[in-house]
């Protein structure tokens, strides 16, 4: 008992036996005057107990000494709990706990979690102590950092240096669109000399050359570094260095955080337009695009900008036309498609512009290629409105890749109240691309133009079978994502981690008939397991050690190779690293409840026709 406490019981006590001893009147204390605020209703019903003391005090002659004695009691305990609650030592404990807890300290809090765990009935359901073994699964997995490349690509060195042109030196042109071209590119040594030589079909190899450079086409924005960043801030969106001009021009653009189905996009920057002598072909592919003070027929402007960024072998759709990959490889790059969207869907970023050309592939691995998503020049990516942009007139862009734009998109019409909500749009196109994934031609602009659906109006039955190979849990995902309505479509991380299960779930969790789902103590013992083997197998990727390249020759890729090859002879049956990478992407977002979900999803809708 504190000595305040102590005291104000003595002196209450104490008058109250006064007052028995001299027979006299003592009168009560007014509460609400020594709380000092307004009285309010619990503050009145103490004024009626108090008036109802004093006036028997003052009619009663025989002073019944029990009743009085019940009467001060219930006034001490009233003054006693108001003391409690208005005690400025106990405020004062109050707030420090509260900066304890806040500010650094939160032994005490976390210590109370603990003993409420180990009591097994405590502050926390066993379904929060699941998620919470999730969320430290989450944490192990994005500590991890990934780094395979075959190619002799330092990524601190490219995203840490001030990239300019000054320091790159320019290879052959890779690529070349409507609004960019995309060179090769490697950075340059402070004493190297550029090379302008060669011819211009000569083809630098991935080793020598393992950057890739975009140069937009500027026709129309003014040659100012903030007015081109500004004005190109969607290109950006996937950066992982800006140079503060970008960030201060681009400051109402959302940037997407890295993620292995996302391009490796490492630098951007404004700048002059080289000379053609370093642009190789620069006449041939775009003479349009140049300053007039280059080519004397050009309409483009001096400066433009330009994106550093990781050098792919090829684009999905040649690499669909060029190879015939198993349906494992199918199924894998189904996935990264589905986690990629995932990717962008949690950040609040829609694409609007995914087809198979704008999906590129890193072939380095013998087995899986990896997959990821480029060109956000059409994305939505502005901060003040998500995935929800108002829609008040036909002048509002939707986006491009209008054969693959989902039917809630395609078909809105602007209003006042109107709006385009891209939610389920990538998840749709990423359903049309599965067709193309899965060795079919795509329903929407492939084959002859009058049997191509039109996501207009096309009705979900004439959308055609998928190979009879392709696994029936696939079947009835593409079919959920191609839904017309999309508040029937699941959302894009749930058919993610369908497409995760169907991989990497034991057998008879995926057993037609299974009437019984796994209990949440086996999902997270198999989340367990997964994330074990990723951590103690996933950084010595066939053999080497991607966390250290300290005993590896960089830029000796033949003797990499060499030992991937002896590695994989004796190590039959180890997941390889896009698998590795694939699993890392799902644990590192994974939860307890999307699991169920999915799982769920599987039982009601596939079980059902078994």
């Amino acid at each position: 008992m504190s000595v305040r406490l102590f005291t104000s019981r003595i002196i209450n006590n104490g008058f109250m036996l006064l007052r028995h001893i001299c027979k006299r009147e003592i009168h009560p204390i007014n509460i609400t005057e020594k709380v000092n605020v307004v009285p309010k209703a619990g503050a009145s019903r103490v004024h009626v107990a108090t008036d109802k003391v004093n006036a028997f005090s003052r009619n009663s002659p025989l002073k019944n000494v029990g009743l009085q004695l019940t009467a001060h009691a219930r006034r001490i305990f009233v003054d006693n709990v108001l003391n409690r609650v208005t005690n400025s030592s106990a405020s004062e404990l109050r707030r420090r706990a509260t900066r304890r807890i806040f500010f650094g300290d939160s032994g005490p809090f976390f210590a109370l979690v603990g003993v409420s765990l180990a009591s097994g009935s405590g502050i926390l359901t066993k379904e929060e102590e699941l998620e919470g073994i999730c969320w430290e699964i989450r944490e192990a997995i994005s500590k991890i950092k990934w780094n395979n490349d075959d190619t002799n690509i330092n990524e601190t060195e490219v995203e840490e240096t001030a990239v300019t042109l000054n320091n790159l030196e320019i290879g052959v042109p890779l690529d070349k669109g409507a609004n960019a071209v995309v060179y090769a590119a490697k950075l340059r040594n402070d004493s190297q000399i550029p090379n302008t030589e060669g011819s211009e079909e000569e083809e630098d190899s991935m080793i020598e050359y393992p950057l890739a450079l975009k140069m937009m086409f500027n026709y129309d924005v003014r040659s100012d570094a903030g007015t081109i960043l500004r004005a190109m801030s969607k290109e950006i969106v996937p950066v992982r260095k800006t140079c503060n001009e970008a960030s201060h021009a681009a400051k109402n653009t959302k940037f997407l955080p890295p993620h292995p189905n996302i391009i490796a996009m490492y630098r951007a920057f404004a700048d002059n337009i080289p000379t053609i002598s370093s642009l190789k072909a620069a006449k041939t592919l775009f003479p349009n695009a140049l300053p007039t003070r280059l080519y004397p027929d050009g309409d483009g402007r001096n400066m433009s900008l330009f994106i550093v960024m990781k050098r792919y072998n090829m684009s999905l759709e040649k690499y669909l036309i060029s190879e015939n990959p198993s349906m494992r490889i199918r199924l894998l790059l189904f996935c990264q498609l589905l986690e990629g969207v995932t990717h962008m869907f949690r950040h609040e970023i829609a694409h609007r512009d995914l087809k198979s050309d704008n999906l590129l592939l890193d072939t380095s691995e013998q087995n899986v290629p990896v997959l990821v998503i480029t060109d956000f020049g059409c994305c939505l990516a502005d901060k003040s409105t998500g995935l929800l942009l108002p829609y008040t007139s036909y002048e509002i862009d939707k986006g491009g890749n209008v054969a693959l734009m989902a039917p809630e998109i395609v078909n809105k019409t602007p209003g006042s109240f109107a709006t385009l909500n891209y939610t389920k749009s990538d998840l749709w196109a990423s359903g049309a691309i599965a067709y193309e994934i899965f060795g079919m031609t795509n329903p929407f602009y492939d084959g002859p133009r009058w049997s191509r659906l039109k996501s207009t109006d096309y009705k979900e039955d004439q959308l055609p079978e998928l190979p009879d190979d392709v696994p029936e849990i696939v079947k009835f995902l593409v079919g959920n994502i191609l839904k017309r309505n999309p508040k029937k479509r699941l959302d894009p991380e749930t058919a993610a981690t369908i497409m995760q299960l169907k991989l990497w779930a034991p057998s008879s969790w995926l057993s037609p008939g299974m009437s019984k789902l796994p209990t949440r103590t086996e999902i997270i013992q198999w989340l367990l397991s997964l994330a074990t083997k990723i951590l103690c197998e996933g950084r010595r990727v066939n053999g080497i050690d991607t966390s250290s390249k300290s005993d590896v020759v960089v830029g000796n890729v033949d003797e990499i190779r060499e030992l991937t090859k002896d590695h994989q002879k004796n190590n039959r049956g180890r997941r390889t690293y896009p698998e590795y990478l694939l699993l890392s992407t799902f644990l590192s977002r994974t939860s307890l409840s999307n699991i169920k979900k999915a799982l769920n999803w599987i039982h009601d809708n596939y079980y059902y026709y078994y």
